[in-house]
């Protein structure tokens, strides 16, 4: 479990990363904890990779709420918590789809309680993800937003709606770890989410705007599943 702590209180962050921990030691829980004094901070390097954020909502750089609504644009589903002197200034917090607000002062009975409703609605409402050791840093991808995964030499690159990301690996590892999902293969060098499937003619695959071979080998089992994926049907 992912969780970031945005707040320009020194005491509040070091007080909330020592809650994390401690609760994470409680219920055998292993949290990776990242702590921003500035919501800039947080913003400037967003990767999607948190899974709860606690957010001051009076900071002198940009309030609370106005870096919830951006970190909105880049991710729905990461569970908001903010933290406040007064609770009148989270009753806006339905805009940005918060979960809750803990009042300041924190306490550990108080904080317990937000984070076990937290990790409750992450577990609900969590997607299907991977987290890859790319060249360009640690990322979280969801499963469903990977268009297609090439194999060039020893390395694995990932397609994505938020960018491309290369990572060393074989073609076998990757075929285990999304064999469950929606994806196939067209060519030795090609695993394909069906999903993203726009048009198929002859040994060309379009996939979104992309043009990918299908090899001769690989053609039946390719249009095979993807008519069960098309026709709903669980392979």
């Amino acid at each position: 479990m992912r969780v970031a702590i945005v707040d320009d209180e020194e005491r509040i962050l070091n007080q909330l990363e020592g809650y994390i921990e401690s609760y994470g030691q409680e219920k055998g829980e292993t949290m990776q904890v990242f702590t921003f004094s500035t919501a800039k901070d947080m913003l400037d390097f967003y990767d999607r990779s948190y899974d709860i954020i606690f957010l001051d909502i009076e900071m002198a750089d940009m309030d609370g709420l106005e870096a919830a609504r951006r970190v909105r644009l880049l991710d729905k589903d990461v569970v908001l918590i903010f933290v406040t002197n007064m609770a009148q200034y989270a009753i806006n917090g339905y805009e940005v789809n918060a979960l809750d607000f803990i009042l300041k002062p924190v306490t550990y009975e108080n904080f317990v309680f937000r984070m076990e409703k937290a990790l409750r609605y992450a577990a609900k409402n969590s997607a299907p993800m991977l987290t890859l050791k790319a060249q360009e840093g640690t990322v979280r991808v969801v499963v469903d937003e990977i268009y297609y995964v090439e194999v060039m030499l020893h390395y694995l690159i990932y397609h994505t709606a938020i960018g491309t990301f290369k990572v060393r690996g074989t073609f076998k590892e990757v075929t285990a770890q999304l064999g469950r999902f929606s994806f196939a293969k067209s060519k030795n060098c090609y695993l394909v989410n069906l999903r993203y499937v726009e048009a198929i003619s002859g040994s060309v695959l379009q996939v979104k705007g992309e043009k990918l071979q299908i090899s001769r080998n690989c053609k039946n089992e390719f249009m095979q599943a993807f008519t069960r994926y098309v026709g709903g049907i669980q392979s």
